[in-house]
């Protein structure tokens, strides 16, 4: 596979070795293009005109809400968009918020991004509530389940950021149901490589973020069961959302379109669509073993370097490798930047998941993540790079 080319980027630096995927992936033409077609041939605001270019704008945006239910598996009905994954899982702590109470317990994992774990966070604070934590086996996958009769929402990511490794649900969302609880699942990793089915894993709420999916940054998109669009409550107010208005009461719209208040990003939703194309394309060329292929090959790799420790990882269905040293003259910030210096994007830090990474190292450590414009030959230079950064090192 070979798609590297569908990039500007890499044809403006042809030499940028880019294994950042996880946090942003790099766009395709055909998402710019799709983008500025929009802004300079259709753009109107939707659901505010009678005159031919709104309406025309206003059946763009709702074809969109099909698109990316097809790309559920679902309704559109249950789409809701919003600029991303971290926006989605505010909306959601929001208004969960009336069904929790004191005493009663929010449960996550220490493996969430700070989007998933934050939110829950603050809420059992203001509530009283428990915030409960699922652990990790040594393999990074959820060990027990604190789920109980007080467990009120289970929110949990569906791949660590971190880790790779893809989380089963099937327990959880059984546990959960059992409760009556509401299962959230942040799938902004899983998106781009797991075909997603929310309704058949039987949760509440599914969100995801268009940059990690060769889409633009903020736009993204939440999936809602029947139950979770007939009880949430209103998240924001405005335009867009009412049937009237008075001084005394006002009459809002139902269903998904309840969530959207205000001028939706008419151009990032253009680019969703095109990004979302663009993937499935990618799929039905057969990315989703090159891409496990490619990762064991760069696993292979740094296991050849006794400076470097593995945290745990996935088989590389999620393209996804962290490491850290026990040395303490290597520092993951001077590989970082070493690595910069012969134009290798690596990410440094503690990736937004200080409790999971602060689980395995002090130190914080170093990400590679994969997209399908990366290449055997990113690996090699990856290798090369290391070398002389360790050579550097001493």
């Amino acid at each position: 596979m070979n798609l590297r080319s569908d990039f500007p980027l890499f044809q403006a630096q042809p030499d940028l070795v880019y294994l950042d995927s996880a946090s942003s992936c790099q766009v395709p033409e055909v998402v710019v293009t799709a983008m500025a077609d929009y802004l300079r041939y259709h753009h109107a605001n939707v659901h505010r005109g009678n005159y031919q270019l709104s309406q025309a704008a206003t059946a763009m945006y709702e074809a969109a809400r099909e698109r990316v239910a097809v790309f559920f598996n679902s309704s559109a009905a249950q789409v809701v968009f919003t600029k991303g994954t971290t926006d989605s899982l505010n909306l959601l702590a929001a208004g969960l918020a009336e069904r929790v109470q004191a005493g009663d317990n929010v449960v996550v994992s220490l493996a969430e991004h700070h989007a998933n774990f934050l939110p829950w966070q603050q809420l059992c604070a203001a509530k009283g509530a428990e915030l409960r934590v699922i652990p990790l086996a040594t393999d990074g996958t959820f060990a027990n389940l604190p789920i109980d009769q007080r467990t009120r929402v289970v929110a949990v990511t569906h791949a660590s950021n971190v880790l790779g490794v893809v989380n089963e649900l099937t327990d959880i969302t059984a546990a959960a149901q059992a409760v009556g609880a509401y299962v959230v699942v942040d799938a902004a990793q899983t998106a781009a490589h797991l075909t997603l089915e929310p309704t058949a894993l039987g949760i509440d709420a599914l969100a995801f973020s268009g940059h990690k999916v060769y889409g633009p940054t903020g736009i993204g998109a939440l999936w809602l069961s029947p139950r979770a669009v007939a009880e949430l409550p209103l998240y924001q107010v405005g335009g867009g959302i009412v049937r009237t208005v008075s001084a005394t009461h006002s009459d809002y719209v139902q269903g998904v379109q309840r969530f959207e208040p205000g001028t939706p990003n008419l151009v990032g939703i253009a680019g969703l669509v095109a990004a979302l194309d663009f993937l499935a394309a990618a799929r039905a060329q057969g990315s989703h073993a090159y891409l496990r292929d490619l990762t064991q090959q760069l696993l292979s790799m740094l296991k050849d370097f006794p400076q470097l420790r593995l945290l745990p990882h996935g088989d590389g269905t999620i393209p996804v490798v962290s490491v850290t040293s026990d040395d303490p003259d290597v520092h993951r910030n001077d590989l970082a930047m070493l690595l910069d210096q012969q134009q290798i994007a690596a990410r440094s830090g503690h990736h937004c998941a200080q409790p999971l990474v602060q689980h395995y190292t002090t130190q914080g450590c170093l990400r590679f993540s994969l997209g399908v414009y990366n290449q055997a030959t990113d690996i090699q230079r990856l290798q090369q790079g290391l070398s002389k950064a360790f050579a550097l090192l001493g």
